[in-house]
């Protein structure tokens, strides 16, 4: 199975100006994957001592419980204690991508809803669900299990967004398509048995034809299938759907007992094509050939931090039904549907940013304080106001950075800042920072704990806490294209190089990095947006 090891870098900061009151309590621990997820994870993945390729297009090799990675090699072997020890080392890579995950987006997960991510990031990467907003499982994840229209996200519909997820190379795997059925029963029923209960998929063959829609499709197990996708051949026109296992006709009627491949069967052959007619979607799904008469469900995509409104549809008309979704009826000729946004918040009602006057809808940055906010990440400087243009100071962060690094003891470290003493609310933090030489101060031995934090300060932080926990670093960018390159310090010029090839910081300009220039709290709302998305082990 394709994966990609980056692992998500779990920073996560909780800023505020007012020290004792406003930085919450540290981060809850972390999920971990249960006994139980493991076991099914090394049942789907197999152990493989030698090296493989799961699927020709694969760029590298893979070993083991599907420990996939660039220094794998053809012919290379390994023991099973090896094996066990590549599993236990890509797994911790993935339960950190979906605790990140779940702090940026806002959600509480439940364990099993928490192994059913793991499992998935397992195939995808940690970071998947940032990087592909075009899956609707992706999607539903960033708005909480909710659609485009701020509903939630019924049991059937989420288990057909995982169960389209099964292919490599464009080719549908049966092995794939069985692994996230499971998943979505571990995820909504907390059924870790490999004998399913609620879901069966099926998967379309159209026979020489094509599907109009995903080529599997998840029902109710022990239900009619009620319908299938639409699809057309030239030429030809479907006569009726066979099981490939049995060559036994499957109609609408028929339970859905199983997992089944169906197979279309044409009739004709020369025959007149049937008449269908285009519809072609802008900002959303629903695109296909479709014969008059059709019902389809026009599905809003995602547009930054725009919320959709409705649809403009030309040749038909949409209408909404009670549940908050769009449909058309397909008339005689083609139709064209565009997807309209509006500003909003992707919240909702439920705006975390909604009480702060300067964070409206209508903000560069709204979407970013939104998920900050919202993973407890940052506070306002009061109720009212989030002080998007209010400058930080150095000692926040190192006391998020401190926090974030499960707040340990510190007691038997040195004081080596003249400047800090035990009555300050950074104490711990600035001790903590200063014996893993995270944050060492000036010369003069102080720390100056209230100074501005500059840019080239913020990422120098970053990046040595980077390292101290053992990330990959070795993504770099030459800035020398920058003016004001020169003016960058010695000490902060591979961490701004890093920073800026990681994509954590941009430039103020695209020819300036004015490394002297404060970090605003809107400005490292984004950066951090950024941060604990795009960094890899």
């Amino acid at each position: 199975m394709k994966r990609y090891i980056s692992f998500l870098l779990a920073v996560l900061m909780l800023v505020t100006l007012v020290p004792t009151a406003a930085f919450a309590d540290a981060a809850e621990t972390d999920m971990k994957a249960s006994d139980n997820l493991k076991l099914l994870i090394k049942g789907w993945e197999g152990l493989r001592l030698t090296a493989y390729k799961a699927h020709p297009s694969e760029e590298y090799w893979t070993i083991g419980y599907g420990h996939y990675a660039s220094d794998i090699y053809e012919g290379m072997e390994i023991t099973l204690e090896q094996a066990d020890a590549y599993f236990e080392q890509d797994i911790v890579g993935f339960e950190r991508g979906v605790n990140n995950t779940a702090k940026k987006y806002g959600l509480s997960l439940t364990q099993n809803q928490f192994d059913a991510l793991v499992s998935l990031a397992y195939n995808f990467g940690p970071n998947w669900v940032d990087y592909n907003t075009g899956w609707r499982l992706a999607r539903y994840i960033q708005q909480g299990f909710k659609d485009s229209y701020g509903n939630p996200v019924s049991d059937l519909e989420l288990a057909d967004s995982f169960a389209v997820l099964c292919s490599a190379g464009g080719e549908i795997l049966p092995g794939l398509v069985k692994r996230r059925i499971n998943e979505a029963e571990i995820f909504l029923y907390n059924n870790y048995s490999t004998e399913l209960t609620h879901f069966v998929a099926g998967v379309f063959n159209a026979n020489g034809g094509t599907v109009s829609g995903n080529r599997v499709v998840a029902y109710y197990k022990d239900k009619a299938y009620g319908s299938f996708p639409n699809v057309s051949r030239d030429g030809y026109k479907l006569d009726y759907w066979k099981d490939s296992g049995t060559n036994q006709a499957v109609t609408a009627s028929t339970i859905a007992d199983k997992t089944r491949t169906l197979v279309a069967v044409w009739a004709g052959g020369g025959a007149p094509a049937p008449t269908t007619y285009k519809l072609t979607v802008s900002g959303g799904e629903g695109s296909g050939s479709y014969s008059a008469g059709t019902k389809i469900k026009l599905v809003p995509g995602a547009n930054g931090t725009k919320i959709f409104d409705h649809w403009e549809v030309t040749g038909a008309t949409a209408s909404k039904d009670s549940d908050g979704y769009w449909y058309i009826t397909m008339p005689a000729s083609d139709v064209t549907a565009v997807a309209v946004w509006k500003d909003g918040c992707l919240f909702g009602d439920n705006c975390p940013s909604r009480s702060f006057a300067d964070v409206p809808v209508t903000y560069w940055a709204h979407n970013d304080i939104d998920n900050v906010v919202s993973a407890g990440m940052f506070k306002g400087l009061t109720e009212t106001n989030f002080g998007i243009n209010v400058a930080m100071d150095r000692a926040m962060l190192v006391t998020v950075l401190y926090r974030l690094d499960g707040s340990p003891d510190v007691s038997e470290y040195e004081n080596r800042f003249s400047d800090v003493s035990s009555s300050q609310y950074c104490y711990d933090a600035l001790l903590w920072g200063s014996h893993n030489n995270i944050s060492n101060g000036y010369a003069d031995g102080t720390f100056a704990p209230n100074e501005t934090l500059t840019r080239e300060q913020l990422v120098t932080f970053l990046h040595r806490y980077a390292n101290y926990k053992g990330y990959n670093t070795d993504v770099y960018a030459d800035i020398g294209g920058y003016a004001d390159a020169q003016q960058v310090s010695s000490f902060a010029r591979e961490s701004m190089c890093w920073a800026i090839g990681a994509g954590i910081i941009n430039g103020t300009s695209s020819t300036t990095l004015s490394p002297k220039g404060s970090a605003v709290r809107s400005q490292v709302a984004v950066m951090f947006n950024r941060f604990a998305g795009g960094m890899t082990f």
